[in-house]
């Protein structure tokens, strides 16, 4: 059987755990991200990197991709980047384009150009709890990726009677709410209009270090 062959551009956190998986298969891997110091973190998983930045026209086309079975794109929330690597793997003839958004709409973009599949991870591990809920099983012994957690949090003083979409607390603290746990119940994928009460427990997925980060600017 032939040997995958993939590619892996940007070292963030969804490409830097691609490449922890995928070092220990078979899979031929070729790493590329413009931060040195990223590259060397995976230093003793790949024997493959290149410090270059992948939106460059010239560089792809210059490092031969075109025989590569896939390719990963991971550049944060760059859309703009996204885009032209996306536009160039495409023309250059890679089979399997995977790439991960930050949003819904990103996804649709970037998939209307060239992407085969579009990830979004928060979204994914939602949709996966949402489903264990569903079960009534409701947040236990759920499966996430290594770098994921599921929390309880007692909602601080600050955020009584104001309601989630008034705290952001996706956009400033990088964590979903995916329910509140009130007077013995749990409200599910609570509205952004619901309001928070003194005795609120929220049920927060986030990474790790986002959720500890939280913890410590209400502690």
């Amino acid at each position: 059987m032939k040997k995958q062959s993939y590619i892996v551009i940007g070292l963030n956190d969804f490409g830097k755990h691609v490449v922890h998986a995928l070092s220990s298969t078979a899979t031929e891997l070729l790493v590329i991200d413009r931060d040195p110091k990223k590259l060397e973190d995976v230093s003793d998983l790949v024997l493959n990197t290149v410090c270059a930045d992948a939106a460059d026209p010239d560089v792809l086309d210059q490092l031969g991709i075109s025989g590569f079975d896939g390719a990963v794109v991971d550049t944060s929330h760059d859309l703009e980047r996204k885009v032209l690597i996306t536009l160039q793997l495409k023309e250059l003839g890679v089979p399997n384009i995977i790439v991960k958004a930050t949003s819904e709409i990103e996804g649709r973009v970037l998939h209307r150009l060239g992407a085969n599949k579009v990830v979004q991870p928060d979204r994914e591990v939602g949709i996966r709890v949402a489903n264990q809920i569903a079960g009534g099983k409701y947040f236990e012994a759920i499966e996430l990726p290594q770098n994921y957690t599921i929390a309880d949090l007692a909602v601080p003083a600050a955020w009584f009677e104001k309601s989630i979409r008034d705290l952001d607390i996706r956009a400033n603290h990088g964590v979903t709410v995916l329910g509140i746990h009130r007077n013995g119940d749990v409200l599910l994928n609570p509205a952004p209009d619901l309001v928070l009460q003194s005795g609120d427990i929220a049920v927060l997925l986030g990474e790790v270090e986002q959720i500890d980060r939280l913890r410590d600017r209400i502690a």
